[in-house]
């Protein structure tokens, strides 16, 4: 039998159900949104390790007291201070947890539920504690943890209520509790030079592998259809299209679908300066179905046809 590969073993958690089937907790109240209190005055066995898996959820988790071992993306902490750490779509996590004191709380929703409530994915997808790279544990003072555990209570006991319009609640104290987040994350970062060094160069890293893939697209014919999406490229770099728009715009000051497009006009003109291929013959090998399509989309990225632009490259 052939041996699994590192990749494989670890499996992606595409639903909350099952990311609590996989770390062996009991099931959430809702499909899309869970908070929990781990409590040593309640959980008194609460000892358990998470093996490494990916997710497409968000979570915020505020850690109160206890010893863990935190594995979340490239970064490895221990933690044993009073700290906030997120969990971000596409992640490698993992963590060890063995004691029995532990004490946190923590937030886990889907991007079908933010996606419900306008103001909460707009700040969202702007976050920078909610971009791949910067998801990293950072420790709090004992005013943030006061003000920060009763948001938490809020949430809490408003979603253990029988209100009709619970979640709309919900997603208000959720969006203020990112708010404060952002206020806390932005100091740290400031004071981490070598963090803000290193997100950096992050960034710069994942936009040069964005252009390489599509290069690569492009030289060899694979950009038909789907795989000239944001949605796409962002799978193949193991991130979140979301993610990927924002470094992209952070680094070039372009959209991402801006990126990909700009590539394939510089290919074109290459294609109608240098050889002598026909324009129809261009349109296939860059993923076109048809000249008619490729002559609408050259137009449009460069106010003029492929026809006249090779005859005005020619001159």
């Amino acid at each position: 039998m052939m041996k699994q590969s590192a990749e494989e073993e670890i499996p992606y958690l595409g639903d909350l159900v099952s990311l609590y089937q996989h770390i062996k907790a009991r099931p959430p109240l809702n499909k899309d949104f869970d908070i929990r209190e781990i409590d040593p005055e309640v959980l008194k066995a609460y000892d358990y390790v998470a093996k490494p898996f990916r997710h497409s959820f968000y979570c915020i988790t505020l850690f109160l007291q206890g010893d863990i071992t935190l594995n979340t993306g490239f970064w490895k902490s221990n933690l044993n201070k009073p700290a906030l750490y997120f969990k971000t779509p596409c992640q490698v996590v993992s963590w060890t947890k063995p004691q029995r004191w532990l004490k946190e709380y923590f937030i886990v929703f889907t991007e079908n539920f933010i996606l419900k409530y306008k103001t909460l994915a707009d700040i969202i997808f702007e976050l920078p504690f909610f971009q791949l790279e910067k998801a990293i544990p950072f420790e709090i003072e004992p005013d943030e943890v006061e003000m920060l555990t009763a948001l938490y209570q809020q949430v809490l006991t408003e979603y253990r209520s029988d209100h009709s319009d619970k979640f709309d609640l919900i997603a208000s104290y959720t969006q203020m509790l990112l708010i404060h987040v952002r206020r806390m994350y932005n100091k740290y970062v400031q004071a981490d030079k070598e963090l803000a060094a290193h997100v950096h160069q992050r960034d710069h890293t994942l936009v040069e592998d964005f252009r390489k893939l599509i290069r690569e697209h492009i030289l060899s014919g694979e950009m038909a259809g789907r795989n000239s999406t944001v949605k796409y490229f962002a799978n193949r770099l193991s991130t979140h299209p979301n993610h990927l728009n924002a470094v992209v715009k952070r680094q070039v000051n372009k959209t991402a679908i801006t990126f990909i497009h700009e590539q394939i006009v510089h290919e074109s003109k290459s294609l109608l300066s240098q050889t002598k291929l026909s324009v129809k013959e261009i349109a296939f090998r860059l993923g076109f179905y048809d000249s008619s399509h490729f002559n609408n989309f050259f137009k449009k990225q460069t106010q003029t046809t492929p026809v006249l632009f090779r005859k005005k490259s020619n001159l």
